[in-house]
């Protein structure tokens, strides 16, 4: 039952986002999609993807599949909860890109990887590629971190 809520609370969540979306105002009128298109593009697919996940979850719960089980909370779930937290604090002072290859290399520490210097170069690869891809191809404005870190930083993007 309570998959069953929590589905119809993140439905009604994404479709107050979904509203809101349409207070996104654009200066320019060439743009036929806009700035919200992509935002409502994504929530629509977000609903539809609850929807079926909910009947899919009602028909589980009717047919008595859906019995409680324990819920098994084990390292790897407080690991990713402290790399999410300590790259947030690391954003800011390291800037988005060496917070990335921190952050990566974590992920993949704790997924069990051996290989300390692919896990290093996947890390760096990962890291430039969503840094180019959202820093200069999409001009979203990332954390450029402190001091000499932060003139670096504008040499990549």
């Amino acid at each position: 039952m309570g998959e069953v809520i929590f589905h119809v609370f993140l439905i009604i969540v994404m479709g107050l986002f979904f509203k809101d979306s349409f207070a996104i105002t654009s200066g320019r009128s060439a743009d036929p999609i806009g700035p919200a298109g992509f935002p409502q593009t994504l929530l629509i697919i977000i609903i539809v993807l609850l929807l079926i996940s909910l009947f899919k979850a009602i028909r589980k719960l009717k047919s008595g599949e859906g019995k409680g089980e324990p819920l098994n909370l084990n390292f790897a779930y407080f690991g990713l909860l402290l790399g999410i937290i300590v790259f947030i604090i690391l954003n800011d002072l390291i800037s988005f890109t060496l917070a990335t290859i921190v952050f990566t290399f974590f992920l993949f520490w704790m997924l069990g990887q051996k290989r300390y210097v692919r896990m290093f170069v996947q890390s760096i690869l990962v890291a430039v590629v969503f840094t180019l891809v959202f820093g200069k191809v999409l001009s979203v404005p990332l954390p450029r971190g402190m001091g000499i870190l932060k003139e670096l930083t504008y040499f990549l993007y």
